[in-house]
C-alpha cells in the first residue's frame, strides 16, 4: 500500500483513461521516451485514431517501429502500488530463461516502462511487449478439430509449456483458452502476464483468480503460487485429448458462443448434473475414460493438492496405418490362382510369366525353306491368273475372279507358313497366359470396387449418424438450458412476489403498531372525556344552569357526548344557528346554545381533549405487542416456508429435467459409441479384403500394361508385312 509523508495510507493516483491514451498516442515523438516508441507507427483505426483494445484495467496499443519490429504496448488505467514490483519480477525472469532448455519459444518478452506514456504531463508506466502472431486455441480446434493428430500433437505441447512452468516454478494466473496462441509452426505462445507468479513475489497475494470456465470452485486469492495453474492445466489438457481422440466430443460439448473448451464452471460447481462430465466419464475409450476420472478426482482439492499435469498418462500413440504392399510380384493369397506361362523353346532366355521381358523384340529368327516354298507359291500364284490370260488359256471374263482366288490362296498360305513359326507360337502363347492371367483377376477387381463403393457407403452413413446424434445431443443441450431457464424464471417470479410481500411485512407490522396506538389513545381521550360531566361548563363566562339544563336536555351529560360544532346560515339578519355534533355524527340544535356559548363549548372541549393527549400511552401494551408481532411473525414464516417450497419444487424439477437429459445423453452416446463399434468392425473386416483385393487390382493393372505391349510387340514383330519382308530378305 502507497504511504504519504505523514505515514498515513495514500490516495489512490488517478491514471487516464483508455480515451485519454488514444489522444495522447496522435504524437508519438511526445508521448514517450523508449526510442523504439518514440519513432514508431501506431495502428490507427479508420475513424478514432490510435487503435486501442480495452481490458479491465488496461488499454493495449500495436506500434511498429522502425526496423519492423512489432510491439504490444499496454497502457494502465487503474492504479496498483505493487504494479512496478510485480512486473519487474515478471520480466527479470522471463528475460534470465534459456531457449534451449524450453520445449518450444512459448515466452514473450516484456519489458516494464516506469515512464512509459506522457498524458497531460504526467508520465505514466506502461508494459511494452513483443507483438505476438497466432492463432486462438478455440479458433484452431475449429479448424483443426478432424485433424486428430494434429490436436494430439497440441495436447503433447501443451503438456509439455506446463511441464516447463512446473520446472522453473512459475506458474501463469489465468491459465484459459484466449492466453494460448498457436503460432505458425503450431507451437504455443503464452501471452498477458498480469497474474503470473515467479519465485520472486513468494508471500504476496493475487490479483486475479483467472477465467471462470477454467478454474476450480475452491480457488482464491490466496492461491498465489506454483500450483495455482494446475487445476486449468488439467482442464485443457482433457479437453484436447477428448477432441483428438473423439472429435465429436468438440461438437457436442463447445459452445459457438461460449468462452470454454468443453468444460465450464457450471460443470465443476455441479458435476453430478454435467452432461460434459456424464459424457467422458463413460465414454467407450478407456483411456480417455481414465484421465476424465482423474481430472474429476480434483474437482474439490485445494490448489496445492492438485498434482502436477506430468503426472497424466502418456496420450496412446494413433493405431499404426497398414503397411504398405511390396512392389513387384503377386502376392502370396494369388498363387495357385493365376495360370503361369507355359516355356516355350523359343522363349528360353528371354524371361516368362509375368515378367517384362519378351521375344517379340528379336522377330522371326532364320529363314527355314517353307518360307521360301511359301513366298514363291504365293508370287507364281498371285501371278499365274495373269500368265494364264496373256497365253490365252483362261478366259478373259474370269481374270478377276480368278486373281481374287490367287491372293486368297497365296495369303492363306503365307498366314498359315507366318503363324507356323515358332517365334509367332511363343509370342501367341504368352498372349494367352497373360490373357488368361487378366481374365482370372478381373473378378478380384470388380469386387474390390465394389468394396470400395461399400466403405464409402458406410463412411458416409458413418458420418451422417454421427452429424445427426451431435444434432440430438445438441437440441437435448438446448432443451436443457432452456427447460432450466424456464423453471428459473417463474420461480423468480413466484419468490419475487413473496419476497415482496416479504419485504413489506416489517412497514406493515409498525403500521398495525401505530394504528393499535392511535386506537388506544383515542380509546384514554374518550375516557377522559367522559369522565368530564357537562355541569363544568358553569365554570365558563356566560354559561348558566339553565344551559347546562338544556344541553342535558340534549343529550349531552359529558364532554364524551358530542364531537364538535356545526353552523348553518340563519334565514335572517346574515346570523348564523349553532348545532353540536353527537358521538353517533347527529346535529343537535340546544337551546339558549348561540354561536357564541357553542364557540366556547368547542373551546372547553378541546382543551379538555389536549390535556388528556398529554397523559395518553405512547407505545402499545406489552400483550398488544406480543399478539401483532406474533401474527406478523407466523405470516414472515408462512412466506419464507413458501419460498422454500417453491425453492425445493424447481430443485426437484431441475434434478428430474437434469437426470432426464442426462439419462438420455447417456443413451445417445451409448448408441453411438454402439454404432461406432459397429462400424469399425465392418470397416475393419472390408479394409481387410480390400487390402488383400489391392495386391490384385495392382497385379491386373500390371498384367492389363503387359497384356497390351505383348499385342503390340506381336504385330510389330510378327505382322504379315513384317514376315514377307523376313521372306523376302531374310531379315
Amino acid at each position: 500500500m502507497a504511504v504519504s509523508r505523514t505515514g498515513g495510507p495514500a490516495a489512490a493516483r488517478k491514471f487516464p483513461t483508455g480515451a485519454n491514451y488514444v489522444e495522447a498516442l496522435q504524437n508519438p515523438t511526445l508521448c514517450f521516451e523508449d526510442p523504439d516508441l518514440k519513432h514508431g507507427t501506431v495502428q490507427q483505426s479508420p475513424v478514432l485514431g490510435p487503435k486501442a483494445i480495452s481490458g479491465n484495467f488496461a488499454s493495449v496499443f500495436s506500434i511498429t517501429a522502425p526496423g519492423g519490429q512489432r510491439y504490444a504496448l499496454k497502457c494502465f488505467t487503474r492504479d496498483s502500488s505493487t504494479l512496478e514490483a510485480r512486473y519487474q519480477a515478471i520480466s527479470g525472469q522471463l528475460a534470465g530463461l534459456e531457449p534451449a532448455e524450453l520445449s518450444q519459444p512459448w515466452p514473450v518478452t516484456i519489458e516494464y516502462l516506469p515512464r512509459g506514456v506522457l498524458v497531460a504531463g504526467e508520465w505514466y508506466p506502461a508494459l511494452k511487449m513483443a507483438w505476438v502472431e497466432g492463432t486462438g486455441l478455440i479458433t484452431w480446434i475449429e479448424r483443426n478439430a478432424r485433424d486428430t493428430a494434429a490436436v494430439r500433437r497440441m495436447a503433447e505441447r501443451f503438456a509439455a509449456l506446463v511441464a516447463d512452468l512446473e520446472r522453473l516454478g512459475v506458474a501463469h494466473g489465468d491459465l484459459q483458452h484466449g492466453n494460448l496462441l498457436v503460432a505458425a509452426d503450431n507451437t504455443l505462445r503464452l501471452v498477458d502476464y498480469d497474474g503470473m507468479y515467479v519465485p520472486a513475489l513468494k508471500g504476496q497475494g493475487a490479483t486475479e483468480n483467472g477465467h471462470r470456465n477454467y478454474q476450480s470452485p475452491t480457488r482464491t486469492s490466496a492461491d498465489f503460487g506454483p500450483a495455482m495453474d494446475r487445476f486449468s492445466a488439467w482442464v485443457i489438457y482433457l479437453s484436447l485429448v477428448a477432441i483428438a481422440t473423439d472429435p465429436a466430443v468438440w461438437d457436442q460439448l463447445h459452445d459457438d458462443q461460449g468462452e470454454f473448451l468443453i468444460l465450464k464452471e457450471d460443470d465443476f460447481k455441479e458435476p453430478r448434473s454435467s452432461p460434459a462430465w456424464s459424457l467422458l466419464l463413460t465414454h467407450a475409450d478407456p483411456d480417455l475414460r481414465a484421465l476424465a476420472a482423474q481430472t474429476h478426482g480434483h474437482l474439490t482439492a485445494a490448489a496445492q493438492a492438485v498434482p502436477p499435469l506430468t503426472t497424466a498418462a502418456v496420450i496412446p500413440p494413433p493405431p499404426p496405418a497398414p503397411a504398405a504392399n511390396q512392389r513387384g510380384g503377386s502376392p502370396a493369397w494369388l498363387a495357385g490362382h493365376i495360370p503361369q506361362p507355359r516355356s516355350t523353346p523359343a522363349a528360353s532366355g528371354t524371361g516368362t510369366g509375368t515378367g517384362t521381358g519378351t521375344a517379340a523384340g528379336t522377330g522371326f529368327a532364320r529363314r527355314r525353306p517353307g518360307d521360301v516354298l511359301a513366298g514363291v507359291f504365293a508370287l507364281t500364284g498371285s501371278a499365274a491368273p495373269a500368265t494364264l490370260t496373256a497365253i490365252s488359256t483362261l478366259p478373259a471374263g474370269y481374270m478377276a475372279a480368278a486373281q481374287l482366288g490367287a491372293l486368297l490362296l497365296s495369303g492363306g498360305a503365307l498366314h498359315a507358313t507366318r503363324r507356323s513359326r515358332p517365334e509367332a507360337r511363343a509370342s501367341k502363347a504368352r498372349i494367352l497366359v497373360l490373357q488368361q492371367q487378366v481374365d482370372t483377376l478381373a473378378e478380384s477387381v470388380a469386387a474390390a470396387q465394389k468394396i470400395h463403393q461399400e466403405i464409402e457407403s458406410l463412411n458416409a452413413a458413418g458420418a451422417s449418424r454421427d452429424a445427426q446424434i451431435s444434432r440430438q445431443i445438441k437440441g437435448l443441450q438446448t432443451e436443457l438450458r432452456d427447460e432450466q431457464s424456464r423453471i428459473t424464471a417463474k420461480l423468480n417470479k413466484e419468490t419475487g412476489d413473496l419476497r415482496t410481500k416479504l419485504s413489506g411485512l416489517a412497514a406493515q407490522e409498525q403500521q398495525q403498531l401505530d394504528t393499535a396506538l392511535a386506537s388506544a389513545v383515542r380509546t384514554h381521550i374518550q375516557d377522559k372525556l367522559r369522565r368530564t360531566p357537562i355541569q363544568d361548563v358553569k365554570k365558563l363566562s356566560n354559561m348558566g344552569s339553565g344551559t347546562v339544563t338544556n344541553l342535558i336536555a340534549a343529550g349531552i351529560h359529558t364532554a364524551a357526548d358530542f364531537t364538535g360544532v356545526r353552523y348553518v346560515q340563519g334565514s335572517r339578519n346574515g346570523s348564523r344557528d349553532a348545532y353540536l355534533v353527537r358521538a353517533n355524527g347527529y346535529k343537535v340544535k340546544v337551546p339558549g346554545v348561540g354561536e357564541v356559548r357553542a364557540a366556547a363549548l368547542e373551546s372547553w372541549r378541546a382543551s379538555l381533549e389536549q390535556r388528556a393527549r398529554k397523559s395518553a400511552p405512547t407505545s402499545v401494551g406489552a400483550q398488544e405487542r406480543a399478539a401483532i408481532r406474533q401474527r406478523f411473525a407466523a405470516r414472515k414464516k408462512s412466506y419464507e416456508a413458501e419460498i422454500t417450497r417453491a425453492e425445493s419444487t424447481a430443485r426437484d424439477k431441475r434434478d428430474q429435467l437434469q437426470q432426464r437429459i442426462t439419462t438420455r445423453l447417456q443413451q445417445v452416446n451409448k448408441e453411438k459409441q454402439q454404432h461406432r463399434a459397429a462400424t469399425q468392425q465392418q470397416r475393419a473386416v472390408l479394409l481387410q479384403r480390400q487390402t488383400q483385393l489391392a495386391d490384385a487390382t495392382t497385379t491386373h493393372g500390371r498384367l492389363t500394361t503387359r497384356l497390351a505391349t505383348a499385342r503390340a510387340e506381336h504385330r510389330r514383330a510378327f505382322g504379315l508385312r513384317r514376315y514377307l519382308r523376313f521372306v523376302a530378305t531374310g531379315r
